[in-house]
């Protein structure tokens, strides 16, 4: 035990920010140690979810009321260690040092305490007063695990509180015990590096002797970012530079890495720990190892893994498309939009459709939201509590990391089919920006649920099943090639597979439904209110007649190039608010819905290919820029546009043959 002294006055961040709460409490772990289930509890609905200064992680806020404090409690993204290797431990490390959190609540998974230790000994180096949650004790002794929680605290030298956040239970504990830690000076364990690493940091000790051991341990490692984020420019290059030798010196005289060598070391330290305060029994051969060994086999685990996905997308299918015929058809056509159009039809042109397309663009938000992303966010949420997602990720790692992506992918990519908006905004579990680029690009061009109507609407019954099925085979093809592509060419760090690998257990009901609602939410604070944007500018520019102009502008591409009638062209503006919507349109201006009467097959074809894969719908456009930012956003419509158009001339010239 050595004590840690104040935080070091050369730090860039000037010390703490004022806030209009009492104290800010920060809870880091492992993904999937149970750490956002607390946060949820405690917090309930009312939390704010943004993303971080500069970057698409997430951060979710929420405010706790105890013994007359208001306290702000801040959700970090789940992590495996203070490295370098993606955004997630960038975030995190940016906001400890620069937000400075009075308190961390480090959230462990008592089942896998050896692994989740490696992050607790890096966080006791920062010297903030931290609080151990250790959670799931109950799922510990299910597999002959029993740790002795204070022998555990004496030995970090910090307070441990063994939770079941699944039943509430140690929640209440956990926060007023990080309440009375608050201000107070812990004498944390410290790490016992090998001998050599202990004489470079004992002459970095000597030359710069008002920095924190973490920031030394930092520059050690090569952690240039940890380091300038502590320490102004000069000093900081100054610290760089000697690491930087002392790091090559050392390299070459023992042959072997100082980050290999650092990391053995955190290892055997949590290893000490584990023996020291863990016993062990042997449990009974329970009904989930039976389970699991099925689900994790390469030859059972894959038929379950299909079975399973395929299930996903029909439930998100059919009850999503259940529910959105029932808004639509049932509440909003008779109730809203024909009394609307009723009452404006007396209105000037600009005015009437402002107020009918904006009211269509309120139609297609809840005709998205509720249907297909509260379906979608209730079976990943139910993938997640049980333990599945690690399962599905690891079976087809390989498979993803041929496409440049992470076995995390798997679920986003799939779901797709069903909604393109919340397969997007699951691409949070990826975890570096260029997976979250190349997962977003290609789902992005998944045909979902509104595509395929149009698909089987126009393809299916006018021209036939076969050619209706081929499109979906094409487009899988040009997935996976664009996927190729991306992967080998997409400059941007690459994730390793490192994921634990999470028990089987049982979710629970409130959980779930918690978690669903506060996905769902972010499409109804992020994407809707640009939905509802856009659909008034399409109202405003069709009234104006605009979309007039443009059908005559793209004549020569539209009529010219591809083939199509002159209609068609129109047709398409409006398939960027909803995909369906192209092929509404599409009736209306050639006055039937018998498409036969005035397209030719492959006309419906071309029509139908350049629909799947053109421009997003407006409430994907709006996800993908939350997500990547304008510049990606603008990148993927521009080459979507491209894409189609050229597969559309190549349909032209080769699908006669075939049609």
């Amino acid at each position: 035990m050595i004590k840690i002294p104040s935080s070091c006055c050369t730090s860039r961040s000037g010390g703490k920010s004022k806030t209009p709460y009492d104290l800010t409490i920060a809870f880091i772990g492992n993904p999937s140690v149970g750490k956002s289930a607390f946060f949820s509890r405690l917090t309930g609905v009312g939390v704010e979810v943004s993303n971080y200064p500069g970057t698409t992680v997430e951060l979710k806020r929420g405010i706790v009321k105890a013994r007359g404090k208001t306290i702000e409690v801040v959700d970090l993204p789940g992590i495996y260690s203070l490295g370098v290797t993606n955004e997630d431990e960038k975030v995190t490390k940016r906001f400890l040092i620069e937000d400075q959190p009075d308190i961390i609540i480090n959230v462990l998974d008592a089942s896998r305490l050896e692994r989740n230790l490696y992050l607790t000994l890096q966080l006791l180096e920062l010297d903030i007063p931290m609080v151990v949650a250790l959670n799931q004790v109950d799922l510990a002794a299910d597999l002959g695990i029993l740790i002795d929680a204070d022998g555990l605290s004496e030995l970090l030298g910090l307070p441990v509180v063994p939770t079941v956040v699944t039943w509430g239970v140690g929640l209440d504990d956990v926060i007023l015990v990080a309440l009375e830690e608050q201000g107070k000076t812990q004498e944390h364990h410290r790490v016992r590096y090998s001998q050599w690493i202990w004489e470079a940091l004992s002459s970095l000790d000597y030359a710069f002797p008002n920095i924190p051991p973490s920031v030394k341990t930092a520059a050690l490692l090569n952690d240039a970012e940890f380091v300038e984020l502590y320490c102004m420019p000069p000093e900081a290059n100054a610290l760089l530079s000697s690491a930087r030798r002392l790091r090559q010196n050392l390299e070459i005289e023992r042959g072997i890495s100082v980050a290999d060598t650092v990391a053995r070391d955190l290892y055997g330290e949590a290893g000490y720990i584990v023996d020291s305060v863990v016993s062990r029994f042997e449990p009974k051969k329970s009904l989930r190892e039976k389970i699991d060994a099925v689900l994790t086999s390469p030859k059972f685990g894959i038929t379950v893994l299909v079975s399973a996905l395929l299930l996903t997308f029909l439930l998100v299918f059919r009850v999503g498309g259940f529910l959105e015929t029932w808004i639509v058809d049932d509440i909003f056509e008779p109730h809203v939009i024909l009394p609307a159009k009723a009452i404006t039809s007396g209105m000037p042109p600009i005015l009437r459709n402002l107020i009918v397309y904006s009211l269509l663009g309120v139609e297609a938000g809840f005709a998205i939201a509720i249907p297909y992303i509260a379906v979608f966010y209730a079976i990943l949420s139910l993938f997640e509590d049980s333990g599945y997602l690690t399962r599905a990720a690891f079976l087809l790692d390989n498979f993803t990391h041929k496409l440049g992506l992470h076995g995390r992918a798997v679920i986003p990519l799939v779901l797709g089919f069903g909604c393109n908006v919340p397969a997007i905004m699951a691409v949070h579990a990826l975890g570096t920006r260029r997976e979250k680029r190349i997962a977003s690009f290609l789902i992005s061009l998944i045909p979902c649920s509104a595509r395929t109507v149009i698909i089987l609407g126009l393809v299916g019954t006018f021209v036939g099943f076969w050619p209706a099925v081929s499109i979906y085979i094409l487009e899988i093809f040009i997935i996976i090639g664009m996927g190729w592509i991306l992967g080998k060419s997409l400059p941007g760090q690459k994730s390793g597979f490192i994921m634990e690998m999470t028990p089987l257990r049982k979710p629970e009901l409130r959980s779930t439904l918690r978690k669903t609602w506060m996905k769902s939410r972010e499409f109804l604070y992020i994407a809707f209110p640009l939905l509802l944007a856009g659909s008034a500018f399409l109202g405003v520019a069709d009234a104006l007649g605009l979309l007039s102009i443009f059908q005559d502008f793209v004549e020569p591409i539209s009529v010219g190039l591809l083939g199509l009638p002159a209609f068609a062209a129109t047709a398409l503006v409006f398939g960027i608010l909803r995909k369906e919507m192209a092929l509404q349109i599409l009736a209306v201006l050639a006055g039937t819905a018998n498409f036969a009467a005035v397209m030719t097959p492959v006309q419906m074809y071309q029509f139908a290919v350049i629909t799947t894969i053109y421009v997003p719908c407006v409430a994907t456009i709006a996800v993908l820029k939350h997500e990547l930012g304008i510049k990606d956003t603008a990148l993927i419509v521009l080459f979507t546009i491209v894409l189609a158009l050229g597969i559309g001339v190549l349909i032209r010239g080769f699908a006669p043959s075939f049609l």
